[in-house]
C-alpha cells in the first residue's frame, strides 16, 4: 500500500467509530462532477463502513450531467464544480415547482500547469485567453500559438515549438468556469484538446514538453508544474497554494457543491440526509484534504448545515 493509502486508512480508523449502524439502509446515487467524484467516492466508502446496509453509487459524467439527472429523478445527489446555471435551475423548477437545494462541500481551484522542463513560471489571465480562446475577449492583441510568444526560451528551439493547449470537455464544470473566468466568457479555439477527465489532462502535459493544461487542483501531481496566475499584466502572480485558494486571492479559486431535490417544508429522506450530514461532519471534512481539496471552515460547515435544516431552499446564485 502507498503512503497515501496508509494515511487514508489511519485517518479512517481514527475518525470512524468501531460500531457500525445497521439501521440505515437503501441505495443512493450521486451523478455529476469528475473533479468531485474522487471525494464523493471516498465519502461513500467511509459512509458504507458506518452503514453496512446502505449503498452509494457514484457516476462521474461531468457537472453538466448533475442537473439533468436530478431533474429527471435519476439521481439523489448532483455533484458540481460550479453553481447551476440559470437555465439549469429553470429546467429543474419547471419540472419540480421549486429550486434544488445547494450545499457547499469543499474548496477547490483550477490549476494551470506545464511540463516540469518548461521555464515558464507564471501567466496572466489575458495570456490564457490568447492561448485557449478564439475570441480573445480578455484583451490580448494577438493569439498565442508558440512558446516564444510567452517569452519562454524565445531564442531557443523550444520557443519555436507550437503550444499544445489541453483542457476539459464541455460537459465539465471546470471547462465552463475556466471559460467564464480565463476566457472572459469567450469561445474556446477548436484546436484545444478536450478531455472528459482531469487525469487525462495531467497525463497529456506530463508526457508532452510543449503542452499546457488546466484541471482541478486536487489532480495536480509532481509530473507537472503549476503556474502562478496574475489577474492582469503588471500585477503580482498568485500561486495555487492552499492559503491563496482559501482566501480567494488565487484567480481561479472555486467551491464544490452537492445539489439535492428537497421540496420546501419537507425534510430530506433519511439516506441523503445522513450522507450530507456525514460530508459536513468533522470526520467527512477530514477526508477532504486527502483528495487535494480544502475543507470548509467551522463557520461554513455550520452555515451549510443550516441550509439543510431550514424549510426554505437556496436562492439561485447571482
Amino acid at each position: 500500500m502507498s503512503w497515501r493509502g496508509l494515511l487514508a486508512a489511519a485517518l479512517l480508523c481514527a475518525v470512524l467509530p468501531a460500531a457500525a449502524d445497521e439501521g440505515l439502509r437503501g441505495s443512493l446515487t450521486s451523478v455529476g462532477s469528475d473533479t468531485a467524484s474522487a471525494l464523493v467516492t471516498r465519502w461513500a466508502a467511509a459512509f458504507q463502513a458506518l452503514h453496512p446496509l446502505a449503498r452509494v453509487q457514484v457516476q462521474a459524467a461531468g457537472s453538466a450531467s448533475a442537473p439533468i439527472a436530478l431533474t429527471a429523478g435519476a439521481a439523489d445527489l448532483g455533484s458540481m464544480s460550479r453553481p447551476m446555471s440559470a437555465a439549469e435551475l429553470a429546467a429543474f423548477a419547471a419540472r419540480h415547482g421549486h429550486a434544488p437545494t445547494r450545499v457547499m462541500i469543499a474548496h477547490d481551484a483550477i490549476a494551470v500547469f506545464v511540463h516540469p522542463d518548461n521555464p515558464l513560471a507564471s501567466v496572466t489571465l489575458a495570456e490564457l485567453d490568447a492561448i485557449y480562446s478564439a475570441t480573445r475577449r480578455c484583451g490580448a492583441p494577438q493569439p498565442i500559438r508558440r512558446w516564444r510568444d510567452l517569452a519562454a526560451d524565445a531564442d531557443t528551439a523550444f520557443g519555436a515549438l507550437p503550444l499544445l493547449a489541453s483542457g476539459r470537455n464541455s460537459g465539465s464544470g471546470t471547462w465552463e468556469l475556466f471559460r467564464e473566468t480565463a476566457l472572459c466568457g469567450g469561445e474556446y479555439r477548436p484546436e484545444m484538446i478536450a478531455w472528459p477527465g482531469n487525469g487525462a489532462v495531467v497525463a497529456t502535459v506530463a508526457t508532452n514538453r510543449e503542452a499546457i493544461g488546466y484541471a482541478g487542483l486536487g489532480y495536480v501531481n509532481g509530473l507537472v508544474k503549476p503556474l502562478a496566475l496574475a489577474p492582469r499584466a503588471g500585477e503580482a502572480a498568485v500561486a495555487p497554494e492552499p492559503a491563496n485558494v482559501a482566501d480567494g486571492r488565487y484567480p481561479l479559486a472555486r467551491a464544490l457543491y452537492l445539489y439535492v431535490n428537497r421540496p420546501p417544508g419537507r425534510a430530506l429522506a433519511p439516506l441523503p440526509a445522513a450522507f450530507l450530514a456525514y460530508a459536513l461532519s468533522a470526520e467527512g471534512q477530514a477526508l477532504v484534504r486527502l483528495e487535494g481539496f480544502l475543507p470548509l471552515t467551522d463557520a461554513e460547515r455550520a452555515a451549510q448545515r443550516a441550509v439543510l435544516e431550514r424549510d426554505s431552499t437556496l436562492a439561485p446564485s447571482p
